[in-house]
């Protein structure tokens, strides 16, 4: 069996697409896939078996769309991608397990919520999905998505959050899963695989030491980005930046010899 884990980071997903797109032509399959964010979402096309579509989403991305785009309230409007899933094919046997977090907000607390998609119908399947890549902001200003980019910072975003948490301000929310854990690694915990392998969107991954309690070192295969992310680069979803790291992604595949 082999599993994978698709961490959180936005655009930067395009670099773990790649890398997907890349094991799937080398005949490499998952039986159990673990998404935060953008890794559910990419994590949705290998459950589905579109992984061939992922190239699509990844490369082909709309300029002249995202630029359009308006953001104010407290959350960061992800209906567009959720909508590119809700295209997908899917007459298939759903033989992956898929297993996504979000955070629920409840009394003035955040809790971790980890849910295997794996059997549910598609409209229930997708609001996990929405709830893990919903990135919070808070904003009281209309502005472009251009304006956003250049000052977000999901570091001072997140602790922004929670301080409005405590005010009360995001009671009831279901939220992205990596506000309070970007590695959903506990999966593989209670459903051992012969080879685990993680997609790291930052340079210098280092493995949990939790995991190495069930793992070897020799039992994880880490693929991680060469190129140096900032953290603005987490909502940079332009073309030319999502298809440079879509293929950076794809040809440490090979340069890995995995």
């Amino acid at each position: 069996m082999l599993g994978v884990c698709l961490p959180g980071g936005g655009a930067k997903g395009a670099f773990a697409a790649g890398v997907i797109y890349g094991l799937y032509e080398k005949g490499i399959k998952f039986d159990i896939v673990t998404g935060t964010s953008i890794g559910s979402i990419n994590g949705y096309f290998i459950y589905t078996e579109n992984v061939r579509k992922l190239k699509e989403l990844w490369i082909n991305i709309d300029d002249d769309e995202m630029a359009k785009q308006k953001i104010c309230g407290k959350v960061v409007d992800n209906s567009q991608l959720i909508n590119n899933l809700n295209n997908l094919d899917e007459n298939i046997q759903y033989n992956t397990d898929l297993y996504v977090n979000y955070v629920n907000v409840k009394d003035n607390k955040l809790r971790e919520i980890v849910t295997n998609i794996k059997g549910y119908n598609k409209q229930l399947a997708l609001s996990y999905i929405k709830y893990s890549s919903l990135l919070p902001c808070n904003i009281n200003e209309e502005v472009s998505f251009e304006q956003l980019i250049n000052t977000f910072d999901s570091k001072e975003v997140f602790d922004t959050f929670k301080q409005d948490v405590l005010n009360g301000e995001y009671e009831g929310y279901n939220l992205d899963g990596g506000i309070l854990n970007n590695n959903l690694l506990s999966p593989f915990i209670y459903k051992k695989v012969n080879k685990l392998f993680i997609i790291a969107l930052r340079k210098g991954y280092v493995i949990p030491e939790y995991i190495l309690d069930y793992y070897t070192k020799e039992d994880i295969v880490v693929i991680e980005p060469d190129t140096d992310m900032k953290p603005s680069d987490t909502l940079k979803f332009e073309k030319e930046f999502c298809k440079d790291l879509f293929y950076e992604g794809y040809k440490k595949v090979f340069l890995q010899k995995i």
